[in-house]
């Protein structure tokens, strides 16, 4: 598996242009919607650093949903087809998705911080800026596995039609683009349903003071098992084929 972490992270150190833009698109916008919502605060925390969490979990699952089209790329070249016939055990091919996909959404997250610091004059201690990091990067696991699901279960036509949907309606509807508190009620219970408030409320909560929260380590564990189980199952059927 290491071997296919380390060739898989080759591959993509040859696109520049793909990572550029999986990269650089999430600083800018963290940088727009600071302007937009830019003054007062909610709860303990400002508004520019509530919007640079925000943004930092954007970026982390926008990169994640994106591994998905380099598993339909791979389902349709017949790639992952030549892999089923090595000594290699099947999880190994998704464990090593799920790997890429965290490792490469680690420097968004780190780019979007440096910005919140260096460009939009965010001050913390140097523990809160760890708790930041780790929690949107810990957290980004269930979107990791929600990518690889995405492109072995979907057609390679329609793959990155369907990531884009997925990472926007993410966004909309777990409150990243809009705190969660100015939106109406049922929106704002169903953000609490969705793996993408948690990932940007539990490192809000920790910088304020707060703890990891159950409710949020059950929705985004109940999203990482249901979508390894789709995985599983939509491997199996790519395998009995």
């Amino acid at each position: 598996m290491r071997t296919l972490i380390v060739t898989e992270l080759k591959l993509l150190s040859r696109s520049p242009d793909f990572l550029a833009i999986s990269m650089a698109f999430p600083v800018v916008f963290f940088l727009v919607m600071s302007e937009v919502f830019g003054g007062g605060r909610i709860g303990p925390v400002d508004m520019i650093t509530y919007m640079m969490i925000s943004m930092a979990a954007f970026g982390v699952i926008s990169g994640s949903l994106n591994i998905g089209a380099r598993v339909a790329l791979e389902r349709r070249s017949g790639w992952n087809r030549q892999l089923r016939l090595t000594p290699l055990p099947g999880w190994s091919y998704v464990a090593s998705k799920v790997a890429v996909s965290m490792v490469m959404v680690l420097p968004t997250a780190v780019l979007i911080l440096l910005a919140g610091f260096l460009v939009k004059g965010v001050t913390l201690e140097v523990v809160q800026w760890g708790q930041i990091l780790a929690a949107i990067w810990l957290g980004s696991l269930p979107f990791a596995v929600l990518g690889v699901l995405i492109g072995m279960a979907v057609k390679p036509e329609t793959v990155s039609a369907i990531t884009v949907a997925s990472f926007l309606l993410l966004a909309m509807f777990g409150g990243l683009w809009m705190p969660v508190e100015v939106l109406p009620g049922f929106m704002a219970g169903l953000a609490r349903a969705l793996p993408s408030f948690w990932l940007a409320d539990q490192a809000r909560e920790l910088i304020g003071g707060g703890s990891v929260s159950l409710p949020g380590l059950l929705v985004a564990g109940a999203w990482f098992a249901g979508a390894s189980v789709l995985v599983v199952a939509s491997y199996r059927r790519d395998a009995a084929r």
